[in-house]
């Protein structure tokens, strides 16, 4: 059996094996990618004001670097990587959330993992590492079951997101040192 044969028969059976009623959750996790991750970013903001904190400033810096980063990484990968949404290769897929160009990788999904990865690094606290996580692997798993990606394409958005998110605080740092 092909990878894709996995990712093609992991695809359908989370897409219908939904809980019932969940959609509308789904799709509202689905969503928040982009809201949670600007307000987590402006929140550190306001700390720092706040508290006059030029380390928190840092921080801010750091997660809209992040963001930015994953923003190009996934629209670049988008347009180097033509993939059809998979409501638009199998007739048995319904989409139940938006989807725009290419679905190769998930851009929610990019977006979330790096932005948890970052947080992870920034604020080492179980209390917020779990949750910005538990979150970031919603927002995975919604994609998939709204329909409009792969399991692979989630699996490279998580990756990509984490390297992202890992390796922007890794670069302030250095910086800062030398």
């Amino acid at each position: 059996m092909q990878f894709s044969a996995y990712d093609i028969g992991m695809l359908n059976w989370v897409h219908h094996h939904l809980i019932p009623h969940s959609v509308p959750v789904l799709q509202f996790i689905s969503d928040t990618s982009t809201f949670v991750s600007i307000a987590l970013t402006l929140f550190v903001i306001i700390i720092a004001v706040i508290k006059k904190s030029k380390p928190m400033r840092v921080r801010f810096f750091i997660l809209v670097t992040v963001l930015i980063l994953a923003a190009v990484a996934s629209q670049g990968l988008k347009s180097l990587v033509p993939r059809d949404r998979p409501f638009t290769t199998y007739s048995y897929v319904e989409k139940l959330s938006s989807g725009g160009d290419s679905s190769f990788p998930s851009g929610h999904t990019m977006e979330a993992f790096a932005m948890a990865a970052a947080i992870s690094l920034l604020f080492a606290r179980k209390k917020i590492i779990i949750p910005v996580y538990l979150w970031a692997t919603l927002v995975a798993y919604s994609r998939i079951a709204l329909g409009v990606h792969y399991p692979s394409d989630v699996l490279a958005g998580m990756v990509i997101g984490t390297f992202i998110g890992w390796v922007v605080p890794g670069v302030f740092g250095w910086y800062s040192k030398s």
